[in-house]
């Protein structure tokens, strides 16, 4: 038998540590610097998990695996505090009905817009009063961490009414300058969905509306409604470029709403920033790369008018108003010596491409 209790409190106090997964008959493994680590060779058993999941003050999984098949879903996240740490728990059955935890840490100390290494153009962008802000990535790039960081700055800042709705919490923000109000997906929670809670945000006399993730097309099109009529809206997707993000919302639209979405997209949108998070060269942790793509004039007339084909080469000629393509950052991260070119490499969308800027250094 392991004590998972231990070894969860020992993997966890490693600084560089975002993930544990434990698997019934497979060892523990872990998540640091965006790399899957196996911890030992000893196997995990049923009673293993059992016991801890009684430490998260859970006294059988079926409390959290009743949720029906036909959502499309077999299993619940949650938060849980444990010990020193805050962690987000998802509970599924996976290999052969074989219960598996997956837990990610969640911070309890915002970091300020400096050290996550957010660019001046998206701050200016946040000081907007309405639009949509968009922050795409793959999981684990750091998307909750920006938006935790652009709301707390807005909260030291603005005065006014900041709605947040996630699926579950992450941050925990508390009312500073702004009132806010937290909002939590989930049955027995706050909210039954994201739709949901954000039709209902927009009764409550909000100035800023956090998602934490739109899904859907309900939630995209109350999204375009709630920035259309007034309000600063920031949320995410799992997109990893600007063109890729485009195509992605306006995917949400069935063909006969495409043109509206278009228009709307293109009035409402202040930039979408696409990031992930690259190991420094130094060892020393991981450092934000990003492409940032503005919603000015020349944007929304070729998201308008559908000519994604421009879109690329409009962000490049642009670097002038903050716009950035990635391969333009991981560039200038590789020729000062941040990041290798190993690693700017394994970061990048279009390795082609960046292979041949780098080679003119």
């Amino acid at each position: 038998m392991i004590d998972l209790k231990q070894r969860l409190r020992d993997i966890l106090q490693v600084s560089h540590v975002s993930d544990v997964h434990l698997t019934v008959g497979e060892p523990i493994w872990f998540r640091a610097m965006g790399v899957m680590q196996r911890d030992g060779e000893a196997l995990i058993s049923d009673s293993d998990i059992a016991m801890l999941l009684r430490d998260f003050g859970i006294n059988t999984p079926a409390d959290k695996l009743a949720v029906p098949r036909t959502t499309g879903k077999d299993g619940e996240g949650f938060a849980v505090s444990f010990e020193l740490w805050r962690l987000r728990v998802d509970l599924v059955y996976a290999n052969s009905r074989r219960l598996a935890i997956v837990m990610r840490r969640l911070n309890s100390r915002i970091p300020s817009t400096e050290e996550v290494g957010l660019p001046p153009a998206i701050l200016q962008q946040v000081d907007r009063p309405t639009g949509l802000i968009l922050i795409t990535g793959a999981t684990g790039s750091g998307k909750s961490t920006t938006l935790a960081a652009l709301l707390d700055l807005l909260n030291q800042k603005r005065e006014g009414h900041i709605i947040t709705i996630e699926d579950p919490v992450e941050y925990p923000l508390y009312s500073r300058r702004c009132k806010v109000t937290t909002r939590e997906i989930g049955l027995e929670r706050d909210a039954s969905s994201f739709d949901a809670a954000l039709r209902s945000a927009m009764r409550e006399d909000p100035d800023i509306i956090m998602i934490g993730e739109i899904r859907d097309y309900e939630t995209m099109r109350s999204a375009f409604s709630a920035a259309e009529t007034g309000h600063l809206v920031l949320s995410t997707l799992h997109t990893n470029s600007a063109i890729k993000t485009i195509d992605r919302v306006l995917s949400f639209f069935p063909a006969d709403e495409k043109d509206w979405a278009r228009n709307v997209f293109s009035s409402v949108l202040n930039c979408v920033m696409s990031q992930t998070l690259v190991r420094r060269a130094d060892g020393n942790g991981r450092v934000l790369a990003y492409e940032l793509m503005i919603n000015t004039s020349n944007i929304a007339a070729i998201i308008r008018e559908d000519k994604l084909q421009t879109l690329m080469n409009t962000i490049g000629q642009s670097g002038d108003s903050g716009q950035m393509l990635m391969n333009n950052k991981l560039t200038e991260m590789v020729r000062s010596n941040l990041v290798s070119m190993e690693e700017a490499m394994a970061a990048t969308y279009d390795p082609n491409e960046l292979r041949n800027k780098l080679s003119y250094r």
